[in-house]
This record gives C-alpha cells, structure tokens and sequence, in this order.
C-alpha cells in the first residue's frame, strides 16, 4: 500500500512516543495475561526513560485530533492489542494495521497472541510475507495466581534429585543443551546453527535476571538438569513461564507437575502474583500437568511461524 494511501486510512500505525506511555499501558493492562509481552516492554520503556523501537501505536483520527487505540510490538515476533469483536469497526481497524505494518514493519520471526487477533492479521498480510512454515491456530493460554495443587508421585528412584532452584551462570554449560533441546522439539529448528549468539545471550539474560529455573539429578550416571523452565516474560504482575521441558528419558515419572508447582511458588514469590503459559492444543500431556498443578485455561493463543 502507498504512503497516500495509508494517509487516507482512518488509522495510522506510528512509532509509541514517550508521552503515549501511559495510554499504551492502560490499553495493554485490560488483559495482562494475554499482552504481557507488550508491557513487559512498556515497562521496561517507562523505567528506563528509552523508547525502543519496536513499539508501535496504532491511534485513530477524529477530527484534528486522535486517540490510542491499538499497540504492536515488531522485536522478534510480531505481537498486537486489537480489539477481538467481529464488529465492522474492528474489522477495519485490524485491516488498516495490517496494511500499515506490510508497508512499514520488518517481517517477524513469527505472530504470536490472542489467536481471533493474530490469525485475522495473519490472513491479511500472507500474500506478502508468506509462506508460513507453520500455524498453530490454537494454543490454550493458562493462567494461576494461587497456590499451586500439590501433587505426588514422583518417581524419583535412582536420580539423586537436587531441589528446585534459580540457575546461575555456572549451571550455564549443563543448562544450554537442555534448552537447545527444548527448543528444537518446539519450534522446529536448532538455534546453534541460526542466531546461535542471540539465543545463547537471551539464555545469560534470562540466568543473571534470576528468571531461569533448573532441577538437577544423575542421569545415566552424570549430573544433568532434568527439569527446567524460563520466565520468558515479565509485565503487568504477570510472569509468562517459557520452556518448560523435562529430561526425555524421565518423563511420566512427575518431575514436571512437581517441578512446576516449585516454579510457581518462587515466581509468584519474587517476580509476579500471576504465573502464566501457553500450550499447543495437540499436547494433551503438558495440559494435564499444567491443570494438575492449578493452571487454569483463561484464553487462546496462536503462533505463526516464518
């Protein structure tokens, strides 16, 4: 679409200036579960005093003046705050964001967010940013802000398990391949071989911001973390767990539900009330554990990933 017309459009799609904070915090604040990871940046923003710029505000014009009412983060994935009705209003609102952000965003690694959302955009702009490698149109979005069900039952004969804790930096070379792992049987790609330095320091970050957390056994006679999960995303008073993954060799044993249950202890304790996560709905197990333990299903996400 050509700047003129994208002048014409009733909404324009702007870098957030400073003084947008707080208006782009109030609108991300109605459902922090669901856009944490915009205010985990705006927050970031407000405290530092530093607009990044991947924050985008989406206003519309009335008259000589205009109003918030829509906000995109474009760092690695795309995520957006729409309205979700099925309104003519909204219709137009998401179609004149997604026409904007094909003549002015990056295309992103992946969509990711409230799924009517996402796969709406996701629909508008394909023509010019597909093919996607793959979409996941429904991922069940959990949510606790309690004290997490105690559960039994681990089978932990033979394993010489070390307690639940924060991982520091010396965990650091035992941490990585677990992650990797992780991340390989999720995404679909090993991130050693493409943007290996990124994602080896976003794991530092994670570690030395105390939002990394490990359980280490004797695996096959050698000290391995068998459990292990990341803060992920930390805004709004909600702290979106990322990562989840136990050692495969001991899975069915319930080292995760146990795990998980000392995770949201210690994140609702230091970091954030409301422990959050998303989950593919063609994993039925991880839901199980992630019910066992007190999530709560609270949403729908959807993932696309380029």
């Amino acid at each position: 679409m050509t700047d003129s017309l994208l002048r014409r459009a009733q909404h324009t799609l702007a870098p957030l200036q400073r003084r947008d904070l707080d208006a782009a915090l109030m609108l991300a604040g109605r459902d922090p579960v669901a856009h944490v990871v915009p205010l985990m940046h705006l927050e970031v923003a407000r405290a530092s005093g530093i607009m990044p710029g991947s924050l985008w505000a989406v206003r519309r014009r009335t008259g000589l003046h205009s109003e918030m009412v829509g906000l995109v983060w474009n760092g690695a994935n795309l995520t957006a705050v729409l309205p979700e009705d099925d309104d003519e209003d909204a219709e137009a609102l998401r179609a004149e964001v997604a026409a904007a952000a094909i003549a002015r965003l990056t295309r992103p690694a992946a969509l990711v967010g409230p799924a009517q959302v996402t796969l709406d955009l996701w629909g508008r702009v394909e023509p010019w940013w597909g093919p996607a490698r793959e979409v996941r149109a429904r991922q069940v979005s959990m949510a606790i802000d309690g004290e997490p069900r105690r559960v039994g039952g681990i089978d932990g004969a033979g394993l010489a398990l070390e307690a639940v804790r924060r991982a520091s930096l010396d965990d650091y070379d035992l941490l990585l391949p677990a992650c990797v792992h992780m991340f390989i049987g999720e995404v679909g790609y090993d991130p050693m071989r493409h943007g290996r330095a990124g994602y080896e320091e976003r794991l530092r970050h994670l570690i030395r911001a105390g939002r990394s957390y490990l359980q280490m056994g004797v695996v096959d006679g050698r000290r391995q973390v068998v459990f292990k999960a990341e803060v992920g995303a930390l805004g709004g008073g909600v702290a979106q767990l990322q990562g989840v993954w136990v050692h495969p060799d001991l899975r069915g044993r319930g080292l995760a539900r146990a795990g998980l249950g000392a995770v949201i202890d210690a994140v609702r304790a230091t970091l954030a009330p409301t422990v959050s996560l998303y989950v593919n709905d063609f994993n039925p197990v991880a839901i199980r554990a992630y019910d066992a333990v007190g999530f709560r299903e609270v949403g729908t996400f959807a993932t696309v990933m380029f």
